[in-house]
């Protein structure tokens, strides 16, 4: 994850990616996980709190992408940075970073889905990489979570430096798995690759608290609402003590063909 999501510093806030993105399907969450790290470079000592993207062209495989940042605020405790994404054809992302420096505060979280199987012994799931392992939880109505929610445990294929900020950026790249596929899951008729067309349109992530990625961590994401050509999910990604460290919402293009 570390090569993956490394930056070559171009001077006055500009940043390309170190390696040309994959031939085919440019992946959502690379652009967000190397957006945010464009961002984090230009913020000295405090983490981020949230993020919020639009994806605005699909990405061209095969080509490095180039991330402009702009320094919008800092303040006493917050920052707000905007990061532009563009390849030759134009801007493929638009994301906004809020920084918040650490403090004290008072703590609660909703409980975890109870009776979701730990990743041992799972078969590798739809969503194993060559980045990131990954577990899927077999579809269980008697779990009691939100209605059509589906579940999956990732863990990086190699371990992730003791990095914070990397370990933050690896969160926000793997909160981009799944969310398509959850706001389909209502409709039986979707499932047909060559029957619909289900795209990222955007996509939000608020951080709770620190993370190791190279522990397994839960994701659950379950769709709100369909209609008029799109679709909500939200979800979260929890440890495997039920921690909550992020809670994510997306927005998808849903057409039948």
């Amino acid at each position: 994850m570390a090569a993956r999501l490394a930056l070559d510093e171009l001077g006055d806030d500009q940043f390309e990616s170190h390696e040309p993105a994959e031939s085919r399907h440019v992946f959502g969450g690379l652009l967000i996980a190397q957006a945010l790290r464009a961002a984090q470079l230009t913020v000295t000592g405090r983490p981020a709190h949230s993020l919020h993207a639009s994806f605005v062209l699909a990405g061209t495989g095969g080509e490095r992408l180039r991330y402009t940042v702009e320094r919008t605020r800092d303040g006493a405790s917050f920052g707000t940075r905007r990061v532009v994404a563009s390849q030759e054809r134009g801007v493929v992302l638009v994301l906004t970073a809020d920084f918040h420096r650490d403090e004290e505060g008072a703590e609660y979280a909703t409980d975890p889905t109870p009776g979701v199987p730990g990743p041992d012994g799972l078969a590798a799931g739809r969503y194993d990489s060559p980045w990131f392992e990954s577990r899927d939880v077999p579809v269980d109505p008697t779990l009691g979570g939100p209605a059509h929610a589906r579940y999956a445990w990732f863990r990086p294929v190699a371990p992730v430096p003791e990095d914070p900020e990397l370990h933050q950026q690896s969160l926000a790249y793997l909160t981009d798995h799944g969310n398509t596929r959850a706001a389909r899951e209502p409709h039986a008729a979707l499932a047909e690759e060559a029957a619909r067309q289900s795209v990222s349109l955007d996509h939000a992530v608020w951080f709770h608290r620190p993370v190791d990625v190279n522990a397994w961590l839960l994701s659950e994401v379950h769709p709100v609402a369909t209609g008029r050509g799109r679709g909500l999910t939200l979800g979260s990604v929890r440890t495997a003590n039920g921690e909550l460290v992020a809670t994510t919402a997306q927005e998808v293009l849903l057409r039948t063909r």
